[in-house]
């Protein structure tokens, strides 16, 4: 019986969960004609791929798309640099204020990204005022940001992580 009920919330969760992406789907294989009728939101009377087409050919997507496989390959290479070493020395060697720093590797990560913006933002415009350096929109400084955000996350998750491997390995 329990496990009845543990199936029957299961499936109301997937379809809870899966709706909106399944409907967003549909709506992507229809025509403007089609989207703008107010016929079933449900049924395709004439499936088409000129969507995706316009998308993939356009430039200025292609570019936006670049830009973030090139931002997030750069983080992600940078946040393992910085993460592995630091996660593996703080699990594994023993040094004065190892803990320490550990904890506050915890406490950092524990900051939401939030309360960043605006002291983000009024340090990028003092950059801008004092060095004449601008900053903002720019995808270059989203490399320099974002390892910020993303290195104490992964250093502790690895810190878990380096620590259930046997020392012997």
């Amino acid at each position: 019986r329990a496990m009845i009920w543990s199936y029957v919330f299961l499936f109301i969760f997937v379809i809870f969960f899966l709706t909106p992406p399944f409907y967003m789907l549909i709506t992507s294989l229809k025509t403007n004609a089609e989207i703008s009728a107010a016929v079933s939101p449900w049924w395709i009377f004439s499936p088409t791929l000129e969507h995706y087409v316009e998308l993939l050919t356009s430039p200025i997507y292609l570019t936006f798309f670049r830009n973030s496989a090139l931002v997030s390959v750069f983080v992600v290479v940078i946040t393992m640099l910085i993460s592995v070493p630091a996660a593996f020395a703080l699990s594994r060697m023993r040094f004065w204020g190892s803990a320490t720093l550990a904890t506050g590797v915890f406490l950092t990560y524990l900051i939401p990204e939030t309360l960043l913006f605006i002291p983000l933002f009024k340090m990028f415009a003092w950059v801008n005022e004092t060095f004449d350096i601008q900053l903002m929109n720019h995808w270059w400084t989203l490399m320099i940001l974002y390892p910020t955000l993303t290195v104490p996350f992964a250093t502790w998750i690895m810190i878990g992580y380096f620590a259930s491997i046997p020392k012997e390995l």
